[in-house]
C-alpha cells in the first residue's frame, strides 16, 4: 500500500489529474448506471403496478355496474306480490291465475326483455305447483335436481352463475311472514354482453381470469399454464361484491428488461466517450474549474445559511459560469415563488374567511328545524313541513360539516333544494329542467359554486322577466376530459359590456366574482366561469372543473 502511496506521490500533476479524473468519472457512472438501473427497474414495476390496478379497478367497476344494473328487475319480480301468490297460493284456479298474469304481470316481463337487451329469458319455479301456467311460471320439479337449484338453498340474496358460456342468476321466492321457500326467480342472461365485451378491453400482451365464488374459472384470456408463470405476469384481484366472485387482472412484465436494457448500454457509452475526451478537456478544466467552483461553493454556503437576498452571477460563459447564473436564477425564482406562495396562502385564508361569515352554529340551526318541522306535522300543516325539511337540507348540505369539498350529488341536491323553496316562495312562477349525465355525479367539486350561480339566474334573470317562458335549466357532463357544469334562464339577459365585466370586477356579497376566483385559486387558470347572454333571451353561466377526481385531493383541501 505504501509502495502504491510513493509512485502516485512521484508521478507528475497532469497524470495525477488523468487518474484523479478516471476515478471521479468512471466510479461514478459506474455507480450511477447501477442506480439507474435498479431506480428504473422499481420505477417500471411501480409504474406497471400502478397501471395494472387502474385497469383492474376499471374491469372490476364495469362488470359491478353491470351486474348491479340487475339489481332492480330481479328484486322487482322476486317482492311482486302477484307473482308471491302465484308460486305460493295453491286454491287459486290455474286459468284464472294465468289470466291474471297475462295481464298484470307478464307484460312486465316481456318490457324486462325487450328493453335489457342483456336479458334472454326468464323463469319462474313453483314449489307448490306441479303444473306449468302462463309464460313464465314452471314447477320447480323441471329443476330440482340441478346444481344451482340446490346450492341456492334458503338464501335470500341474489346468486350468479356460469360456466363460462352462459351467465344467469337465480333468487329464491318468499312469501311474508313465512320463512319457508316458495319459489325461486331463473334470469338468463347474455354471456358475451354482460362478460366477454368487458374482457375485451384489455391489452393484448395482459389477461384476465374471471372466477367464481367456488373458485371454479368462469372466464380466462390466459393460455393454459401462463397463469401460473412467477415472473411473466403481475398480478391483481379485485372482489366484485354483487356475485362474491373475483377478477384477477395479469399484467405482462416483458417489457420492464426491454425498457433497462437501454440503461446497461448508455453507461458503457458514456464511460467510453469521457476517456476519449478525457485527454482534452482536462488541461481547459484544471486551469478554471477548481476557482468557479469554489467561487460557486462559497454562495451556495451563504444561502444555505439563510442569505436568500444574495446577488448571484457570473460574466464567463464556460458551464461554471451558466451553473453561476442558472443558480442566481433560480435563487430569485425560489424568492418570488415564497412570496406568491405567502400572497396566494393570504387570498385563500380571506376566501375561507367569507365563506365562514356566511355560517352559522349548524347545530342550533338544525335543531330549530326539526322543532319547527315536528310543530307543523302535528298541526297537520305538511306544506310548512315540506319548506322546514327543504331548508334543513339545504343548510346540511350547503355547512357540509365545514368541508370545503362535496360529490357533485350533493351539490345537486342542495341546489334541487333551494330551486324548490324559489319555487314555493314564488309561487312557482318559473319551471326548471335537470340535463345531467349519470356519470358526474360521484365527482368532487368545491361546495357552494351552483348555488350562487342559481340564485343570480332566479333573482336576475327569472324575477326581472314579466312575460314569456320562465325556464331555468341546470346541465352537467364530461367534456375534454373536464367536469362542465351549466345553469341558464330564459329571463332578461345582458348586453356585453355588462357580461365582460362579471368577472372582473369587485360586487358584495357571495356572488360570481368569488365564486370564479375560489376555482381559479384551487384549480388554475384553464378553470372557472364562463358566461354568455343575448338581451332578452336569456343567460348562461358554465363551470368548468377536473374531471378525473372522485374523491376530495388531499393536498389541496385539508
Amino acid at each position: 500500500m505504501r509502495g502504491l502511496l510513493r509512485a502516485f506521490r512521484d508521478l507528475s500533476l497532469r497524470k495525477k489529474l488523468i487518474l484523479s479524473y478516471c476515478a471521479v468519472i468512471i466510479i461514478p457512472l459506474c455507480l450511477l448506471g447501477a442506480y439507474a438501473y435498479s431506480s428504473s427497474n422499481q420505477d417500471l414495476k411501480r409504474q406497471l403496478r400502478v397501471s395494472a390496478a387502474t385497469t383492474a379497478d376499471q374491469l372490476s367497476s364495469e362488470l359491478a355496474y353491470r351486474f348491479e344494473r340487475q339489481a332492480y328487475p330481479i328484486k322487482s319480480i322476486v317482492f311482486n306480490p302477484q307473482v308471491i301468490s302465484a308460486v305460493a297460493d295453491t286454491d287459486k284456479d290455474v286459468y284464472e291465475l294465468a289470466v291474471d298474469l297475462n295481464e298484470d304481470v307478464e307484460p312486465i316481463f316481456w318490457n324486462y326483455l325487450f328493453f335489457m337487451s342483456e336479458m334472454k329469458e326468464i323463469a319462474i319455479y313453483s314449489e307448490r305447483r306441479d303444473k306449468a301456467f302462463g309464460n313464465f311460471f314452471q314447477p320447480a320439479s323441471l329443476v330440482r335436481s340441478e346444481a344451482w337449484y340446490a346450492a341456492t338453498g334458503t338464501s335470500t340474496a341474489t346468486r350468479w352463475w356460469s360456466d363460462g358460456r352462459t351467465l344467469f342468476a337465480t333468487r329464491n321466492i318468499y312469501e311474508p311472514g313465512n320463512g319457508e321457500r316458495q319459489g325461486m326467480l331463473y334470469i338468463r342472461f347474455d354471456f358475451e354482453r354482460m362478460v366477454s365485451e368487458v374482457m375485451n378491453k384489455i391489452n393484448r400482451a395482459d389477461g384476465v381470469v374471471l372466477k367464481d365464488s367456488g373458485g371454479e374459472v368462469v372466464y380466462s384470456s390466459l393460455k393454459e399454464g401462463e397463469a401460473a408463470a412467477p415472473d411473466a405476469f403481475l398480478r391483481m384481484d379485485r372482489a366484485i361484491p354483487q356475485t362474491g366472485w373475483t377478477l384477477s387482472y395479469y399484467a405482462g412484465t416483458e417489457h420492464i428488461a426491454e425498457g433497462t436494457a437501454g440503461i446497461i448500454e448508455a453507461t458503457a457509452v458514456m464511460i467510453v466517450l469521457c476517456m476519449a475526451v478525457l485527454s482534452v478537456i482536462i488541461a481547459l478544466f484544471s486551469r478554471t474549474l477548481l476557482h468557479g467552483l469554489m467561487k460557486l461553493n462559497d454562495r451556495m454556503r451563504r444561502v444555505e445559511e439563510g442569505e436568500l437576498d444574495l446577488v448571484v452571477t457570473a460574466v464567463s460563459r464556460d458551464e461554471i459560469g451558466q451553473l453561476t447564473n442558472r443558480f442566481g436564477l433560480m435563487l430569485r425564482r425560489i424568492n418570488q415563488l415564497i412570496e406568491e406562495a405567502y400572497v396566494n396562502r393570504i387570498a385563500r385564508k380571506e376566501a375561507e374567511l367569507i365563506a365562514l361569515q356566511a355560517q352559522i352554529n349548524p347545530h342550533f340551526l338544525y335543531n330549530s328545524l326539526s322543532l319547527i318541522n315536528s310543530q307543523a306535522i302535528g298541526k297537520e300543516a305538511y306544506d310548512i313541513s315540506r319548506t322546514v325539511t327543504l331548508l334543513a337540507k339545504f343548510y346540511r348540505t350547503a355547512l357540509n360539516k365545514g368541508k370545503e369539498y362535496i360529490s357533485v350529488r350533493d351539490e345537486l341536491s342542495m341546489v334541487r333544494s333551494y330551486v324548490e323553496l324559489q319555487q314555493i316562495m314564488s309561487g312557482h312562477a318559473f319551471d326548471v329542467v335537470y340535463e345531467l349525465e349519470d356519470r358526474i355525479y360521484p365527482l368532487g367539486i368545491v361546495r357552494l359554486v351552483l348555488q350562487p350561480l342559481v340564485e343570480n339566474a332566479i333573482d336576475h334573470g327569472l324575477k326581472e322577466k314579466t312575460e314569456g317562458l320562465r325556464m331555468l335549466t341546470v346541465g352537467g357532463r364530461i367534456q375534454d376530459g373536464d367536469l362542465v357544469l351549466s345553469i341558464s334562464d330564459t329571463g332578461v339577459g345582458m348586453d356585453e359590456e355588462t357580461v365582460s365585466g362579471l368577472l372582473t370586477s369587485r360586487s358584495s356579497g357571495y356572488g360570481l366574482t368569488n365564486v370564479h376566483e375560489r376555482l381559479r385559486l384551487y384549480f388554475g387558470e384553464p378553470y372557472g366561469l364562463e358566461i354568455s347572454s343575448r338581451v332578452g333571451l336569456g343567460t348562461t353561466v358554465e363551470v368548468r372543473l377536473p374531471g378525473g377526481q372522485r374523491s376530495p385531493h388531499p393536498a389541496i383541501f385539508r
